[in-house]
């Protein structure tokens, strides 16, 4: 198997703090003949991908220097990585120490600091297919706001991280939140509002057009019918009737997505090893950062509707999965002062309640 070079695009440490990112170039140099792109792998990241008959591919990589090791995370704001994702399995981080004291291989984000070690722990929620991806969302956030208004900084925290990760209080919580009964049309009509104001700027500036107009006017609609139902002087059968409708559509296109969960599965926990921690950040900014990446993945799957909708109803296309999903990564991709200015500006308190994020979810 040939070894194509990756390198990360030169940029220095102001660009990169503010950027948050690097491009990197993948090329690919070979005179072996019979040789196609099937047969390449790219390193470091142990990242398998296809080359579609050209010599360079681009990636985004998320580049986070921690006091211990730099770590670079793949960006899903470009199709290669979705289709990577696609493809393989979760892609890990890829670490390098910053100062090697012994020769020691130990593992940066295995030690005893407990930011990382909560990372650890949601992926491991993520990786098992026996639950709903809403429900190890729902899950992971109980579990880490019960964290910071138990001990918030202190000395506890990795004590009460290991109890609260246990696998019975896992399989206890799990049960708990599978029993509560879900409003998908609230769910819906949040949704809905979120994506709306996220796009704002971006139609503005005319920004990905072909993408978001369509779906935004589509939102625009069920916004004047969720006010219909609303309104007191309509009967209250027809209400009943639209939401049961509504429930209906989007029971149906849940059933249709279900092709793409281990996607989105996998996505969150790339979104988690590239974004979840900061370098000079605490407990805090870990909760406020995985609110982000919840609300990310709750507009993403409702423009997806939307554009289900759109399309009559059909078998979702996964050209429409991987546009939506980088669209909405773009438009997301706030550094963490822009996330802490969005959220305190739209919302009454920065850290959500667990029911505010449940609504978000679903």
């Amino acid at each position: 198997m040939l070894l194509a070079s990756c390198r990360i695009t030169d940029v220095s440490e102001g660009e990169r703090k503010e950027l948050s990112y690097a491009i990197v170039n993948i090329t690919v140099t070979c005179s072996v003949p019979g040789v196609t792109p099937n047969d390449i792998k790219v390193t470091p990241q142990n990242l398998s991908v296809n080359l579609d008959e050209k010599e360079t591919q681009e990636f985004v990589v998320n580049v986070h220097r921690f006091k211990t090791h730099e770590e670079e995370t793949l960006m899903p704001c470009c199709p290669a990585v979705i289709d990577l994702l696609r493809e393989e399995g979760p892609q890990r981080i890829y670490a390098r120490e910053i100062e090697q004291k012994s020769e020691q291989t130990e593992n940066p984000f295995l030690r005893e600091h407990a930011r990382f070690y909560i990372r650890e722990k949601l992926t491991e929620l993520f990786l098992d297919e026996d639950y709903r991806v809403e429900e190890s969302l729902l899950c992971g956030f109980y579990i880490i706001r019960e964290l910071f208004d138990k001990c918030g900084q202190d000395e506890k925290l990795s004590e009460l991280a290991e109890d609260y990760f246990s696998t019975e209080n896992q399989q206890q919580l799990r049960r708990a939140i599978a029993e509560i009964e879900r409003d998908p049309f609230a769910t819906m009509e949040e949704r809905n509002e979120l994506l709306q104001d996220l796009a704002v700027n971006y139609r503005k500036e005319g920004l990905y057009r072909n993408y978001l107009n369509p779906v935004i006017e589509k939102a625009e609609e069920l916004s004047g019918l969720f006010e219909n139902i609303g309104n007191p002087a309509d009967a209250a059968e027809q209400n009943a009737d639209l939401k049961t409708e509504m429930a209906d559509r989007m029971h149906a296109f849940e059933s249709e997505f279900q092709a793409y969960n281990p996607l989105m599965r996998k996505f969150l926990i790339n979104e988690f090893n590239a974004d979840l921690l900061m370098p000079e950040g605490d407990l805090e900014s870990l909760l406020v950062q995985y609110q982000w990446i919840a609300m990310e993945y709750g507009v993403i799957r409702h423009s997806i509707f939307l554009r289900w909708l759109l399309d009559g109803q059909k078998e979702i296309a996964y050209e429409t999965v991987r546009d939506y999903i980088i669209i909405i990564c773009r438009m997301t991709g706030y550094d963490e002062e822009d996330i802490y200015e969005y959220l305190e500006n739209s919302f009454e308190e920065l850290v959500w309640d667990w029911g505010y994020l449940a609504l978000v979810v679903g």
